[in-house]
């Protein structure tokens, strides 16, 4: 009896084993199928590989899948697709998770594709970009212009960087800063829920509430719409911020980033322009 009962614990132990395999492999399938790309001539870097040139890095960081089971998929979940010639534009995004956020992930997303400018969040560019207090800057913008096929996936579109105490330790994060181009209804949601700032209109006339949850500030687009391209004047957006006490002036900037968060399933984002005026 008790070999009988050894031989069926080890007979489910191998067919719940099988199962997973037989459930990975065919969100793989899947995930190829939904984001094949074809004879796309452009360079395919994958996840923790940056790829830099003069003061653009582009970078996939999976942090919400590299624990528990999903690690073994993760290194294979994100693609970056670089041009060569025009880089950082027609730059590539896509991803292929499961249909539902991560237990326990940062803000219930498996992770940030993007490309920054500067030294974003640890990761410098292959041009060094140096580091300003932020009543030291004489200009920050940002041009932009995207589009992105989600198909059976969701994610969001997010531009932002991070104040810091210290220019040279990532870590020293005071605030985090970002602008939503595109949020999902749950996400939104999630985000107004925040303590609201104020109503920001920026030099294009476009109108952002804006509310802020621990230390991320974030402007949403008060109508709801996606901001799918322009300009983004992050200077005067930070002047304001210092207007209503949130920013001091003394806090260091080192850089910033454009790109999507995914919360789940297959997609792609492709920045066709992004430039960053910066002195």
């Amino acid at each position: 009896m008790h070999n009988l009962g050894v031989a069926l614990l080890h007979f489910i132990r191998t067919a719940l084993v099988g199962l997973v395999l037989f459930v990975l492999l065919g969100v793989g399938v899947l995930a190829f199928w939904m984001t094949y790309e074809g004879n796309d001539p452009r360079m395919s870097v994958g996840d923790r590989n940056n790829f830099s040139r003069g003061e653009y890095l582009a970078f996939a960081v999976p942090w919400g899948g590299e624990q528990g089971i999903m690690r073994f998929w993760a290194p294979h979940a994100d693609k970056v697709r670089i041009d060569l010639v025009h880089f950082p534009n027609n730059t590539g995004f896509q991803f292929s998770w499961p249909p539902f956020s991560p237990r326990g992930g940062v803000a219930g997303v498996w992770g940030y594709m993007g490309i920054e400018h500067g030294n974003y969040d640890g990761a410098a560019a292959e041009a060094p970009v140096p580091a300003r207090r932020v009543d030291d800057i004489k200009v920050l913008s940002q041009t932009f212009a995207w589009s992105r096929q989600t198909r059976a996936g969701t994610a969001d579109v997010l531009t932002e960087f991070y104040l810091r105490s210290d220019p040279e330790e990532p870590e020293s994060k005071l605030l985090e800063i970002g602008w939503f181009l595109h949020i999902p209804d749950k996400a939104r949601g999630y985000a107004e829920k925040g303590k609201p700032i104020g109503s920001y209109t920026d030099g294009e006339g476009r109108h952002w509430l804006v509310v802020r949850d621990e230390k991320f500030v974030m402007f949403l687009a008060k109508d709801g719409a996606d901001v799918r391209s322009g300009r983004i004047d992050m200077l005067a957006a930070l002047k304001w911020l210092k207007q209503q006490k949130v920013v001091s002036g003394r806090e260091w900037y080192t850089g910033v980033a454009i790109g999507v968060e995914p919360f789940g399933g297959f997609g792609r984002l492709q920045i066709d322009k992004w430039s960053v005026d910066y002195r």
